[in-house]
């Protein structure tokens, strides 16, 4: 299936992440999954769902079948910052105790994928607050991490894409691109994130078109509380998110990226009436708040459940494929 036509002049792949074709399914029944819903692309969570002991051949051989039903397949490092090492203990394990050596190990895995981008999360909302390791040296030993596997990614033709998660601001992304490079990061765009950052989807998306190698599709209700704003998650369609106007700002910037569903599940609470969090979140502007503030509904619960998800998702973007979105 392909996007683009009723939202600009730019088709796009139509895929999903793994994860939202059903939690228990093995790859190959992912994407039998996927062909039999019509779409191009599958992105796994991470490599060590394909191969536990990352195994270029198995990587080789999950390629191939997919290609034998229409379905590229591209896959996730997960969460990777260099703050946190609990986290990357099986890149160490898999790189005899060195993290960057792990990582190299399983970028040249996926590399057999024949994919050019290898989504990658910075952290957690948590990280961010973490009293004892400051965020900004959080993203500068983020970044060093990044630049030290520039030499992998280079020799693979692989850029790392960043994900626009609940923890990182799109301008600190942008800092990050800067400093490792664009010739090695790039952007995963998620802009049902965006708004946990105090961002205008649109707006951000302006800022980060250029850098765009994945877009994760989902959409969320933009809700009023006691304390502030809340993103509820909600199906496709139905929500806050205008993905006509988000397509066109990326067309604009001639980005041919691929749209994949993500299903999310966290649910998040922007407490913009305290002056302690927009001090602690110097990036949020007013006009942003604003924007955001003008749309916000009346606070509702969240529709979590995948399978109806999935289904205004995937025909949300139908519509748009047969040119009459709005």
């Amino acid at each position: 299936m392909t996007i683009g036509d009723g939202v600009g002049t730019v088709v796009r792949e139509l895929g999903a992440c793994a994860r939202a074709l059903g939690e228990e399914s093995t790859p190959r029944e992912t994407n039998r999954t996927a062909s039999g819903l019509g779409l191009r692309h599958v992105e796994f969570a991470s490599p060590f769902v394909i191969s536990p002991a990352l195994d270029p051949t198995a990587f080789r051989a999950l390629a191939d079948y997919g290609r034998s039903l229409g379905v590229r397949l591209s896959c996730a490092l997960g969460m990777v910052s260099a703050g946190h090492a609990e986290r990357t203990t099986r890149f160490r394990e898999a790189g005899r105790g060195d993290l960057v050596a792990g990582l190299s190990k399983a970028l040249r895995a996926i590399g057999e994928l024949d994919t050019d981008y290898v989504q990658i999360v910075v952290g957690t909302l948590d990280d961010r607050y973490d009293a004892s390791v400051g965020w900004p040296e959080q993203l500068d030993a983020t970044a060093q991490l990044y630049r030290n596997l520039a030499p992998v990614l280079t020799d693979l033709s692989l850029k790392l894409a960043v994900k626009t998660h609940e923890e990182i601001t799109s301008h600190e992304i942008l800092a990050l691109v800067d400093a490792v490079g664009s010739d090695h990061l790039a952007v995963a765009l998620d802009p049902v994130n965006l708004p946990v950052r105090g961002e205008d989807p649109e707006l951000a998306t302006g800022r980060l078109a250029p850098h765009v190698g994945r877009i994760h599709y989902d959409d969320a209700w933009i809700t009023s509380t006691g304390r502030g704003l809340a993103r509820r998650l909600c199906p496709g369609g139905q929500g806050d998110i205008d993905w006509g106007a988000i397509f066109r700002i990326l067309d604009g910037a001639g980005s041919s990226a691929p749209v994949l569903v993500d299903l999310h599940r966290g649910e998040f609470e922007m407490p913009v009436c305290d002056e302690r969090w927009l001090l602690q979140n110097s990036d949020v502007s007013l006009r942003e708040l604003s924007i955001l503030s003008s749309r916000a509904r009346p606070d509702r619960p969240p529709v979590t459940a995948t399978a109806p998800r999935l289904q205004a998702a995937l025909s949300e973007l139908a519509t748009m494929t047969r040119g009459t979105a709005a």
